[in-house]
């Protein structure tokens, strides 16, 4: 079963929502912000989670990230609905004339 909320560093990437939930929502809104097109930056969110995870299954990558190991597919699709939904919010906010 998948942890909803990791509450502890050891149980980054084991659980759908982790501090770098944070990061990627953040990431979304500043680019919603500047009107950065999603259909641009979606793919490459979407790329870097990909890298990301296999760059975890080595020694290099664990150490990079301090992380265990390579995140759950739970956690890498929230971050990128995270990601869109910030980017959805930015442009919203500039909508508010």
């Amino acid at each position: 079963m998948t942890k909803i909320l990791a509450t502890k560093k050891a149980e980054q990437n084991r659980a759908a929502l982790d501090p770098w939930t944070v990061v990627h929502f953040a990431s979304g809104l500043a680019l919603g912000l500047m009107n950065a097109p999603l259909r641009v930056w979606l793919p490459v969110a979407t790329a870097y989670e990909v890298a990301e995870h296999y760059l975890e299954k080595s020694e290099t990558g664990k150490e990079l990230f301090d992380t265990s190991g390579p995140e759950i597919v739970p956690n890498a699709i929230l971050d990128l609905v995270v990601f869109a939904a910030g980017h959805q919010l930015g442009k919203l906010w500039n909508s508010t004339r």
